[in-house]
């Protein structure tokens, strides 16, 4: 059981996209998604995305006022706290195909803050899936939260009973929540955290 999770930069295919991020009215945020090239909402979908491809592939993008993980009661409704993509690929997901993801969304200029991002959180820890080669649902699911000097990125992947990945969820938010979702992953997986 392993997944890659090594950074790489990727220079091509992105296209300069309308500003859009956590921290924004959700009015704005609306509007580059509206205006978003890889996005590309039908009519009627503003903050919430689905796509289903004829190969079976899934897709969804929800910019939220809740911030990331659990949810609990925004302080306000004037905000976009956190976005989050989720992904189902029954041809296999990587890593890789996460921060693609992130890349093509967001655009050069966030594109540049992910390849630059440091690592702070990793599960489970390396020690954990050592110790433990049987499938269990929390040692198969593994992530990574990486902090940027504008966004943090917290990218995760799912492995099945049988080894394929298939599915894998992005989440983009501010600085402010990371030790809301270190103290819910803690509680949830053991986890390798470095320093800040």
């Amino acid at each position: 059981m392993g997944v890659g999770w090594a950074l790489t930069c990727w220079s091509v295919g992105l296209s300069a996209a309308a500003w859009g991020i956590p921290g924004q009215a959700p009015s704005q945020v609306a509007s580059w998604v509206k205006n978003n090239p890889v996005l590309r909402p039908r009519p009627g979908e503003t903050l919430n995305i689905h796509r289903v491809e004829p190969d079976g592939s899934r897709f969804t993008f929800l910019a939220s006022v809740a911030p990331p993980g659990r949810i609990i009661n925004p302080l306000d409704r004037e905000t976009i706290r956190s976005e989050r993509m989720t992904f189902f690929r029954p041809q296999g997901l990587t890593a890789e195909d996460l921060f693609r993801a992130i890349r093509e969304v967001y655009g050069p200029e966030i594109a540049a803050d992910l390849d630059q991002a440091v690592e702070v959180i990793r599960y489970p820890a390396p020690a954990a899936l050592a110790g433990n080669p049987s499938y269990s649902l929390a040692l198969a699911t593994q992530g990574v939260v990486l902090r940027g000097k504008q966004l943090v990125y917290w990218l995760e992947l799912t492995q099945n009973p049988d080894g394929r990945v298939q599915q894998g969820q992005v989440w983009v938010f501010q600085e402010e929540w990371l030790s809301k979702v270190e103290e819910e992953l803690r509680q949830r997986f053991p986890l390798q955290v470095k320093a800040r």
